[in-house]
């Protein structure tokens, strides 16, 4: 009899436990992963003066000892994280955090709040964004959280080595660490700033917190369920000032904005606030709290598709996928309006690619001229001119050969404006250019998972994994 089949009721109630202390939906990371990480738990026990105990005895162990419930949460809770991930949300911040003193003054200083914090990497980028900004570290105040004991006590420590510092420029490197033998060492100036503690999120006292002007929280809300979800979104709210941003991640904006939070119009930012109840009726949303948003949106979309197995909690990055469209360019549909202005999206031809076409798409290498327009649409995005920035793509877009990252922020603007069907054919287009296209397979597999396209987004979780690896190998 194989023990696995035998031992799987027990199984399921460490399933169980792992949902109810951390909120983890075990298919995001498969139930596979989770009976590795028991095993692995249970083994170390047995090895500990448990030699002829059974599985069923370390189960009865574990609900009477904290430290093996945490032992195991650490298990599950892999770090992934990198300084300056997603930079145009730190952009954003030092841009908010200069007019939010500018509008109150530095009498009370400015609360930061990083949940989950990881190993460190993005507190600590906070922190450098901000003095970088001239911003005097008596005017911040930054807590980190996270609710795995060894990645605090990693990020305490202060030293990094290679695979914290991602792509090719590190001016900040050069300011702000120094070379040690293990590493790179952050000066103390930086690491003072951050206050470190451990917290579960979904048992997050907001009480005794207060409130942050700034909270990031990315890429963690889409390894939930429903119910952890909506756990997760009341403890963020509690702990968001009135006019306070909320940071997510690229995979999770159309999550946020089903939820009735509003896009703070800084698109590659990811950045939110709550929508003010004139917001709420432009929007078509009520103004009800966001319990019942969060009530609404369970009955009328089914549960969150099983994600690839890849690590969870601690600013896990998003390279996620989904299936291409059926054609690359356009369905015959009439242009669809954004924010009231025709987009006109190129159709590059009328005949429907064959199924070996997908397998080879023309990816074409951006000129000059693409990556200025683009950062002249990056710039008009940034500045909340969403449909100006859109405009500029597509007047490119006319009369030059079609560019993957020109289709992704194309969605995202879509995104942004709360036009989901432009932004779902949009990241398409972009897919169809560049299949591994890391942010329009992210953005991509969220909206299917929203709309409760289970199968769709299982794929698009495949493809996301591998072009993750591809990209890492």
């Amino acid at each position: 009899m194989n023990a696995h089949h035998d031992n799987a009721p027990l199984y399921r109630r460490f399933v169980d436990l792992l949902h109810r202390t951390i909120g983890l939906d075990a298919a995001s990371l498969g139930h596979s992963t989770i009976e590795r990480a028991v095993d692995q738990r249970a083994a170390a026990w047995y090895a500990d003066g448990h030699a002829d105990a059974t599985l069923a005895d370390y189960w009865e162990a574990a609900q009477a000892s904290p430290s093996l419930v945490q032992a195991l949460v650490e298990t599950v809770v892999v770090p992934e994280t990198w300084f300056y991930r997603d930079a145009d949300a730190f952009r954003a911040l030092a841009r908010l955090a200069h007019e939010r003193l500018d509008e109150r003054g530095t009498a009370l200083p400015l609360r930061i709040l990083s949940l989950p914090c990881s190993t460190g990497e993005e507190p600590y980028t906070i922190a450098m964004t901000l003095l970088d900004a001239g911003i005097d570290a008596a005017h911040m105040r930054i807590d980190a959280m996270d609710i795995s004991e060894r990645s605090l006590a990693f990020a305490q420590r202060a030293v990094y080595t290679r695979n914290s510092f991602r792509g090719n420029a590190f001016p900040f490197r050069d300011a702000h660490f120094t070379r040690t033998e293990d590493g790179w060492r952050l000066a103390p100036r930086i690491a003072d700033t951050v206050r470190f503690s451990r917290a579960n999120l979904m048992q997050l006292d907001a009480t005794a917190l207060g409130v942050y002007d700034f909270v990031f929280c990315r890429n963690v809300l889409i390894y939930f369920d429903r119910e952890a979800q909506q756990t997760a979104l009341h403890a963020l709210n509690g702990v968001l000032a009135e006019n306070g941003t909320l940071f997510v991640g690229p995979a999770e904006t159309g999550l946020l904005m089903r939820y009735g939070m509003q896009s703070a119009k800084i698109p590659l930012a990811f950045a939110f606030h709550r929508a003010t109840p004139a917001e709420a009726r432009l929007n078509g949303w009520h103004t009800a709290p966001l319990a019942t948003a969060a009530a609404a949106l369970a009955m009328t979309h089914s549960p969150m598709p099983a994600l690839a197995p890849l690590q969870v909690f601690s600013a896990e990055p998003f390279a996620w996928p989904d299936p291409v469209a059926r054609t690359p360019f356009g369905d015959g549909s009439p242009q669809t309006p954004f924010n009231g202005i025709s987009q006109r999206t190129p159709k590059l031809s009328t005949t429907v690619p064959q199924p070996h076409e997908f397998m080879s798409p023309p990816v074409a290498s951006p000129t000059n001229a693409a990556r200025d327009t683009l950062q002249a649409a990056h710039a008009l995005a940034d500045a909340g001119r969403l449909v100006e920035a859109a405009n500029a793509i597509n007047a490119y877009l006319e009369h030059h050969a079609p560019q993957a990252d020109a289709f992704y922020l194309l969605g995202v603007l879509a995104d942004a404006g709360g036009d989901t069907n432009l932004a779902r054919g949009q990241y398409r287009k972009a897919l169809y250019l560049d299949p591994q296209h890391g942010e329009a397979l992210a953005h991509l597999a969220t909206l299917l998972a929203l709309e409760g396209d289970r199968n769709g987004a299982r794929l698009l979780m495949d493809r996301a994994a591998r072009a993750q690896g591809a990209q890492r190998g």
